[in-house]
């Protein structure tokens, strides 16, 4: 039985790596399914025991990304290790990310990405700043931070990861979550004076 399990993860793995290198190479819209069959060296019907079209192996394979995404800011502490794991994961996984980012089809998942990460920031959001009023919402600042994040990453791999993913997590601290959670900080204060 575990033979079938890898045989089974290993097609699935050569026909979404097959998806990737087709995508980076001449987009999304202008690949087939016999050009990715081709690619992986599996036999087309194989393909549909796997999967209904194009569309599905493409959002497994970002569904797979997403997750281990999740998983590095479930618990955000908004410090330099979480923005480092997250630099470091999108270093290793570039072509992914820039498949994630960058493409139009992708759009509805970026969004579910985005405020997934946004609920989890939300979330310390409210513990920082519990009954307590500021002129931004904190529904605000937490996809501000989200949103800023994916959109950092996006440049970052844009210019081939001219930072290590150190640095650019201090980058992150520093320039997004710092600053957007000392002005929700300064906005309570100057808030509460008046």
């Amino acid at each position: 039985m575990e033979k079938i399990d890898r045989r089974v993860r290993k097609t699935q793995q050569a026909l979404s790596d097959a998806l990737v290198a087709l995508i980076l190479e001449k987009g999304y819209d202008a690949i087939t399914i016999k050009e990715i069959t081709e690619r992986a060296d599996v036999a087309h019907a194989t393909f549909y025991r796997h999967y209904r079209d194009k569309d599905e192996l493409l959002r497994r394979k970002l569904e797979e990304i997403v997750g281990e995404i999740e998983v590095l800011t479930r618990e955000p502490t908004l410090q330099d290790a979480e923005g480092y794991l997250i630099f470091k994961h999108a270093q290793e996984n570039g072509n992914l990310y820039r498949i994630l980012l960058g493409s139009p089809g992708t759009l509805q998942v970026r969004k579910w990405l985005r405020d997934r990460m946004a609920a989890n920031t939300l979330r310390l959001c409210k513990q920082l700043f519990t009954n307590q009023e500021t002129l931004i919402p904190p529904e605000v600042a937490a996809h501000h931070i989200a949103g800023s994040l994916l959109l950092l990453i996006e440049w970052w791999l844009d210019q081939d990861m001219p930072y290590p993913p150190h640095q650019m997590a201090k980058i992150y601290e520093r320039l997004i979550t710092d600053a957007t959670l000392n002005a929700l900080q300064n906005l309570i204060v100057a808030h509460s004076i008046d």
